[in-house]
């Protein structure tokens, strides 16, 4: 495996055009004039995910190390003591896998890890730059632009996926290659890898409308446009969003002492609904935990109360409890049942289960309907009108 670097460094550099919130820009050009002054503080996911791309860069380095030697082992990663577990090593694993396998059939390619990609474009004032996770080359033919998603939230896809877009751009202008195929890999989600392929002309279009919109974003003026790319992205400025506030009091109430009523409601505002209802929940729980922190604060919300929130509860000590009551009641106080299919895959590994595992032992029972976009994972199921029930 050859390593090569060839890093444009801007440290100490903040891109406001990021590649990272590429998808948020793009779709909202208005955010990077709101959130240019708002703090995005890091959080435990995040230091998680951190740690995870770096064992991730440490193995594909050496392959030949042993990552189970660090799991229960800690490491500090903005101010969070993050534990190496089974479930990350297995996702690293999983992820690197897919990578060194695709290097195996493309022979012996150029790879970068961890290489800081940026944009010139012609017309935009700003710092354009974002580091990829790994980038494979192979002179004249392809570019492979590998993303690791380490979160197990919604699934994201390569199609079309902006951020990678940008580092395949970006990647593309040093490289003479006809052919980009951009792959996301997300180890904790069901069906979460996924890759899309671009021509080079497909490539040079991206590279027309990213202009433009860059274009568009750096505009003090510019419009803030709600939708689901505020959640996806994280945007720090969805909660205070004028935009996404009035896109939620739409959807909901038109006056907030008059719900909508939802047996009148017409089929264009149905769809409006279900499109941005996923964006108006986060931007609800959002307003929620502000309000939380401010009562915590001592700030008084009228009309609510902070509470002691309580778990569910736990023995102070098992070991007493079965000394007092098993020889009563045996066995009755324990509960055994077989592992779930997720939970054997993790304790006896994938790769020794193999890939028939799920179709030869495993079945999903059925959980009746649910609706999705039409672009998602599924076959449509065909169901029989009233009408011509009637009429047959």
């Amino acid at each position: 495996m050859r390593f090569t670097t060839n890093w444009q460094c801007n440290m100490g550099k903040h891109s406001i055009l990021s590649a990272s919130s590429c998808e948020r820009w793009w779709n909202c050009p208005g955010s990077v004039n709101a959130c240019k002054d708002i703090p995005n503080p890091t959080s435990v996911y995040a230091a998680e995910g951190t740690v995870a791309h770096a064992l991730a860069e440490e193995f594909l380095r050496n392959p030949k190390q042993d990552l189970d030697k660090l799991i229960g082992t800690t490491r500090v990663q903005e101010g969070f003591k993050i534990e190496i577990t089974e479930e990350m090593v297995d996702a690293v694993l999983d992820y690197n896998d897919y990578i060194l396998k695709i290097q195996q059939d493309l022979g012996d390619p150029l790879m970068f890890l961890e290489e800081e990609i940026s944009l010139d474009l012609e017309g935009v004032d700003a710092d354009l730059f974002g580091t990829s996770d790994c980038t494979m080359v192979v002179p004249f033919k392809t570019l492979h632009i590998f993303d690791l998603k380490y979160g197990k939230g919604k699934r994201v896809s390569a199609w079309e996926n902006k951020q990678l877009m940008y580092y395949g751009l970006g990647k593309a202008l040093q490289e003479d290659c006809a052919e980009i195929v951009l792959h996301i890999c997300q180890p904790r989600v069901e069906d979460g890898f996924s890759s899309y392929a671009m021509t080079d002309e497909d490539m040079r279009q991206f590279h027309v409308e990213l202009k433009e919109r860059a274009k568009e974003a750096m505009d003090p003026k510019a419009p803030l446009v709600p939708g689901d790319h505020c959640r996806s992205s994280f945007c720090p400025n969805r909660m205070r969003c004028p935009a996404l506030h009035g896109l939620a009091r739409d959807l909901t109430v038109r006056d907030f002492s008059a719900p909508a009523v939802v047996d009148t409601l017409s089929i264009d505002h149905i769809i409006k609904v279900l499109k941005y209802e996923d964006t108006v929940k986060d931007w609800m729980k959002q307003v929620r935990e502000h309000a939380k922190e401010l009562m915590v604060q001592g700030e008084n919300v009228p009309g609510y109360k902070v509470v002691q929130s309580l778990g569910h509860a736990k023995w102070i000590d098992p070991d007493i409890v079965v000394a007092e009551f098993e020889d009563e009641h045996g066995d009755s106080i324990f509960e055994k049942k077989l592992l779930s299919p997720a939970k054997i895959e993790k304790l006896i590994g994938k790769k020794k289960l193999g890939k028939d595992f799920r179709d030869e032992y495993t079945y999903r029972p059925d959980a009746g309907f649910k609706i999705v976009e039409e672009d998602k994972k599924g076959e449509a199921v065909k169901l029989i009108k009233p009408k011509d029930d009637f009429q047959s």
